[in-house]
């Protein structure tokens, strides 16, 4: 495991050296193609990632983190054309915090950039814990989410997603997995030439979870192939 949490770091750090800088650029030289590659790419990227077990966070509990991750593109060309560089991996950083409510549901909210590019975003998530799990049975739990991207010209875009999980705590740590389905909503403005493309595509998540006073956690996600390592560093009750 350790291992993989520093595979993890280093792609990051490699990715956010190779993305500085790297500014989108919607205009009609990107070409249909192009566009509807990025907008499906850009559905991985901004989706609202899980980073936690399935259990209820409890009426006084609450979470914040501040998380690094990186995605691998599954559509280089069309990063190439949008950005004039050479782009495989596009990193990012956020800052997300969960607040729980009675009756298992949660509720959060998150902030996140691309260091070195126009692409920011604001995101929120409603959870829901179907089973909160126990000393024998997993916790099972059901997520909406929203994101909206910010800060890149001629575009808007915006993903809602739903998925389930389900997750076993073995003491401090918390291993999870679940499945869902991310829409991607992506519209240019009219001067480009370009018309929207819409995108539905299953996802597929793993990651583990540590409670050692920090909050620290670490996640693979599969979405339209794309894949996404995301590092999670925070502190709750």
């Amino acid at each position: 495991m350790m291992r993989r949490v520093l595979l993890a770091c280093a792609l990051v750090a490699l990715s956010t050296s190779a993305f500085a800088k790297d500014h989108i650029t919607i205009s009609a030289a990107l070409g249909q193609q192009n566009f509807n590659d990025l907008s499906e790419d850009l559905g991985a990227v901004t989706s609202y990632k899980q980073l936690e077990g399935a259990t209820s966070e409890g009426i006084t509990g609450f979470d914040l983190t501040v998380d690094a991750g990186s995605t691998q593109v599954g559509h280089q060309a069309a990063w190439n054309a949008a950005t004039g560089n050479s782009v495989s991996s596009v990193p990012f950083a956020d800052v997300r915090v969960t607040k729980g409510l009675p009756f298992g549901f949660d509720v959060g909210g998150e902030y996140s950039t691309v260091p070195g590019s126009n692409i920011s975003l604001y995101g929120a998530e409603l959870r829901y814990a179907i089973l909160d799990g126990g000393i024998a049975e997993p916790a099972i739990g059901i997520r909406a989410g929203y994101t909206h991207l910010t800060g890149v010209d001629n575009l808007s875009f915006h993903t809602t997603s739903l998925d389930v999980s389900i997750s076993k705590g073995f003491g401090p740590v918390t291993p999870y997995a679940g499945v869902g389905e991310v829409w991607s909503n992506s519209n240019p403005d009219a001067s480009t030439g370009l018309t929207g493309s819409n995108s539905s595509n299953s996802e597929v998540f793993a990651g583990v979870t540590f409670n050692l006073g920090l909050h620290l956690g670490l996640e693979w996600n599969h979405l339209a192939g794309n894949t996404t390592y995301t590092l999670k560093f925070g502190f709750g009750f």
